[in-house]
């Protein structure tokens, strides 16, 4: 019984962090304020079997897609991700790095933050994301 009642207690103590990961997964959209500049962007969550986050990040605005994230992590509401990424744009291949550190509401249905780009260095930016609705499944059945 104490097995039980000690199994059970972990899993409380466990269960928050899993959730909050869940709750970041599937895609994020919103704008990025660049110095009088705004440009829409994407952040894409999945949640590995084991837990842990992956994520990408894209600019479209200048059709920049599938920027990986190095690392994405959370700590409580606060979600931090890494960028270390070799990018394609106008033909030329770019090293960006940078961070996005925000804080998701208790919902996890919005983020602020802010881009920290290092390389090329930008000035830091405002970042707002709102999480959108997972698309309904198309029926590819023909009668």
């Amino acid at each position: 019984m104490k097995k039980l009642i000690l199994l059970g207690v972990l899993g409380l103590l466990m269960s928050p962090a899993g959730f909050a990961q869940s709750q970041l997964a599937g895609d994020w959209q919103g704008s990025l304020d660049a110095g009088g500049s705004t440009f829409r962007v994407a952040w894409h969550v999945v949640v590995g079997t084991d837990g842990t986050l992956t994520s990408t990040l894209d600019n479209i605005d200048q059709s920049i897609y599938g920027i990986k994230a190095k690392s994405t992590t959370v700590k409580g509401l606060d979600i931090t991700a890494t960028v270390d990424d070799v990018i394609q744009v106008n033909g030329q291949e770019i090293q960006l790095r940078g961070e996005m550190v925000g804080t998701v509401n208790q919902d996890a249905t919005e983020m602020h933050g802010m881009w920290t780009q290092t390389e090329p260095e930008q000035p830091p930016a405002p970042l707002e994301l709102k999480r959108t609705p997972a698309k309904a499944p198309t029926d590819v059945t023909k009668s």
